[in-house]
């Protein structure tokens, strides 16, 4: 008597069919949780906030110094800047529309052209104020020297 031959059932068990969907399913949160990544980091990148390094920079190359050529110290409103809606700019057509900046200078060694400068940007935010700071020192022998010409003259 023979046996027919048992042919083995072809196929996936389903321990192997759970392991590919678990596989799968890993694969697929770890996409999704990459795109809502980089989602927030567009969307922060169009944030945009002021550079306070720009701010700097327009403290030490931008003359500060009153018509008698001392270095004028006291700012008793903020500059007019174009980009800053709240500092006459063009308002919402400014880059920064809810901010606003301006800047302290103390002087430390007048003789010297040593200068504490101390910059100031108020931002509104859904609402919310925020106030950023940034202190360093200014080292200007320029204006040191006129005012110590200035001061020899009178």
């Amino acid at each position: 008597m023979r046996f027919p031959h048992r042919q083995s059932p072809v196929g996936f068990t389903l321990a192997e069919v759970l392991i590919a969907v678990a596989i799968f399913a890993i694969a697929v949160f770890a996409i999704l949780e990459l795109v809502n990544q980089n989602l927030q980091l567009v969307r922060m990148m169009q944030k945009q906030k002021p550079d306070l390094g720009a701010l700097a920079d327009r403290t030490l190359t931008e003359p500060a110094e009153a018509a008698n050529g001392t270095l004028r110290v006291q700012f008793d409103d903020a500059p007019m800047d174009e980009d800053f809606g709240l500092n006459e700019g063009a308002g919402a057509d400014a880059l920064y529309p809810d901010s606003s900046w301006w800047r302290d200078i103390e002087p430390l060694d007048e003789t010297n052209g040593f200068y504490r400068v101390t910059i100031h940007v108020e931002e509104t935010n859904a609402g919310e104020t925020r106030e950023i700071t940034l202190k360093y020192l200014m080292f200007r022998p320029d204006v040191a020297e006129a005012e110590a010409g200035g001061a020899q003259t009178q």
